[in-house]
């Protein structure tokens, strides 16, 4: 390349009249050394070819210096630089009146053409017969966030590649009213060619960004959202083939960026592909599964047409790793549900807060208070009492005081749980795991995720399951089954136990190391027989709330009642207590509990008579209802048909037999203990 600079002498710079006569000598020299001639101002980084446009799009004024040049450093080209300075610089400059007069009338309306140009609401873009920019508007330049030295001089398709104005040079046909992205900008368009004496010498493109359309920029806004919000894949195909936008998905998915592909013919960047197809056939393709850059995606492909004009296609498209995820993600929110659904169904609905634990008793201020500092903590709490003491109400107020209040609690009955099925509930299981498996499932771990899982009955545990619960409790990590990742949980764990679980470590039923593991913080509750202080407090309770809930009109319990109940030694401890006065509110007849509402054995437990039979009335009953009230006790006390026929001395099956014949419950007679 061959250049030199000069300083512009001419009055009023390089305007319409000065650039036509550079114009013409460019012209003569070409002719004369077969040199294409450029010019540059130092304010522009690319040489324009010289014409009219690119001069007059320049603006040079007098006194800014200029660059002209050649492509090839040659001495032809040589000469037709020099020439070319010299013409500009010595035999351009005139005296002539009559021509200054002329100059200034011209720069005058030079000045208000370049005014309504730059500050009309409208894009204006101009390009050479090459598709070299020479000149763009302000609006133009806000739409492709570029400044005017950045442009002038570039290829039309460097800066917009979806551009269509080098077409319109070739076809020499005005275009309006198309569509086109712009840098995510959609904008409606009007192309036309550039004719000088019959020749052209350019094209022009005018448009707008629909967004400012009035009554279409709430809606243009809305679609803009929809589309880079979305996680499909999305991408649309102009009416000429070329692909005009693609989304922000699109891009993250295939790793590309927009510029890289929008612009292109379809057929470069995808010849074989659905959309080709339906670009061709004008026929839509639905819900398509096919590998694309060896990912598989399912795709539907539609044509677009508008007053019957086909204007394109779109293709939408989605991950099927990713559809997979979200149909996982719907199963563990389905389950999570389920899982809530059920637990509100429970017959023992929990409080929320220390506030609700009744009593007064130091032993269970005691546990009150290590509850309270155990919920500031993010410690395993170990819950040891006896059966009916309160261990899941203490364990759900822990979770409601804590910081984590306002994730899942997720109780887990561990004892009630079978073995072969305590690994897939806790830790959830993968599809086609194992038989019956036909879909994934999330576990209570899983669930549990960032809040508490409360193990109740821990010392009811197989081994087997101790050694992965202590995984979880040192790792905060488990795999499903069936799964071949690790999954990693935030959870706080509270377990629970009525069971000595000392004795079963020296019996190698326990886990040692589990066992020190879980019994960081250490509550003991108190049975009800060591806080009796407390069961006024507790009957006045249970009375006002299974009243509500019963829709009784029972307010009270008269002294004597109230000290049978005092003196009972509750085996059941709370529960049984609950239990008993919810029996007394359906046997009342009024709105005071008496005597007569309670069970036998409440009475009788201290009563100064020896025998083991007690008249009702002064009355015998039939022997089968003492048979009947013989078998419920021991059912309650012993909890199985086996142990309860070994202490009646009669075997487990005549046991099975009575409880049918008097329509005793055994589950519920367990469970509402």
């Amino acid at each position: 390349m061959y250049k030199n600079s000069i300083n512009i002498p001419i009055p009023n710079g390089i305007h319409t009249r000065i650039a036509a006569m550079i114009v013409h000598k460019s012209t003569e020299l070409k002719n004369k050394y077969g040199v294409n001639l450029y010019i540059r101002n130092l304010s522009t980084k690319e040489p324009l070819a010289i014409s009219m446009l690119a001069l007059i799009s320049l603006k040079i004024k007098q006194n800014e210096v200029i660059e002209v040049s050649c492509r090839e450093d040659s001495e032809k080209g040589q000469k037709s630089v020099l020439e070319l300075c010299n013409f500009i610089t010595k035999d351009i400059i005139t005296n002539n009146p009559m021509l200054s007069k002329i100059d200034d009338i011209i720069e005058e309306n030079t000045i208000a053409y370049e005014q309504i140009v730059k500050n009309i609401p409208v894009g204006i873009l101009v390009i050479d017969t090459n598709g070299y920019i020479t000149a763009m508007n302000d609006y133009s330049l806000k739409i492709v966030d570029k400044q005017l030295k950045d442009v002038i001089g570039r290829h039309i398709k460097d800066i917009i590649p979806t551009s269509d104005l080098l077409n319109v040079v070739l076809s020499k046909e005005r275009r309006v009213g198309e569509t086109q992205y712009i840098n995510n900008h959609l904008v409606i368009t009007n192309r036309s060619p550039i004719f000088s004496n019959n020749n052209v010498i350019g094209a022009l493109g005018v448009f707008q960004d629909i967004s400012e359309l009035i009554g279409i920029k709430e809606l243009n806004e809305k679609f803009s959202k929809i589309l880079e919000t979305s996680h499909d894949l999305i991408c649309f195909i102009d009416e000429r083939r070329i692909i005009s936008y693609v989304n922000p998905s699109y891009e993250k998915h295939f790793g590309i960026k927009s510029s890289e592909i929008v612009g292109k013919d379809l057929l470069q960047i995808s010849p074989n592909g659905l959309r080709i197809k339906v670009f061709n056939t004008k026929k839509p393709v639905e819900n398509v599964v096919h590998r694309k850059d060896n990912i598989s995606i399912v795709t539907t492909v539609e044509p677009l047409f508008i007053d019957g004009i086909f204007k394109g296609v779109i293709s939408i498209s989605k991950s099927v790793n990713e559809l997979k995820d979200l149909v996982k993600k719907l199963e563990d929110s389905e389950e999570e549900l389920r899982y809530y659904k059920e637990e509100l169904k429970r017959h023992t609905k929990l409080s929320s807060s220390f506030s609700s634990i009744i009593g007064c008793s130091s032993s269970l201020k005691d546990c009150s208070i290590m509850a309270q500092k155990a919920s500031q903590s993010t410690s395993t709490v170990l819950i040891r009492g006896e059966s009916g003491t309160g261990k899941e109400l203490i364990a759900k107020a822990i979770h409601n005081n804590s910081n984590r209040n306002d994730k899942p609690f997720v109780r887990v009955n561990c004892a009630a749980i079978p073995e072969n099925l305590l690994e897939s509930e806790l830790f959830g299981y993968e599809k086609g795991a194992f038989t019956g498996a036909v879909k994934s499932k999330p576990g209570k771990f899983n669930i549990a995720n960032g809040g508490t899982i409360f193990l109740d009955e821990i010392g009811d545990m197989p081994t087997s399951m101790q050694v992965k619960l202590l995984r979880v409790l040192q790792e905060r990590e488990f795999e499903s089954v069936g799964g071949l990742t690790t999954q990693i949980v935030d959870v706080r764990i509270i377990a629970a136990t009525n069971r000595n679980l000392e004795k079963m470590i020296e019996e190698d039923k326990f886990r040692e190391d589990l066992y020190y593991r879980l019994n960081v913080i250490s509550i003991m509750l108190p049975p009800l027989r060591h806080r009796r202080e407390d069961i006024n407090l507790l009957v006045e309770h249970f009375i006002e709330k299974i009243s509500t809930k019963l829709d009784k009109n029972v307010r009270d319990i008269d002294k004597k009642t109230l000290m049978y109940l005092q003196e009972y030694h509750w085996p059941g401890n709370i529960r049984e207590l609950e239990n008993i006065i919810e029996r007394a509110i359906n046997m009342c007849e009024n709105s005071i509990i008496t005597e007569k509402d309670l069970p036998f054995y409440i009475k009788n437990e201290n009563s100064t008579n020896n025998n083991l039979i007690n008249l009702r009335n002064g009355e015998l009953q039939p022997l089968e209802e003492y048979e009947k009230e013989i078998i419920t006790l021991a059912i309650r006390k012993y909890k199985s048909y086996n142990k309860t026929g070994k202490a009646l001395g009669i075997t487990h099956r005549t046991v099975s037999l009575k409880c049918k014949k008097y329509g005793i419950d055994i589950n519920n007679l367990i469970w509402r203990q």
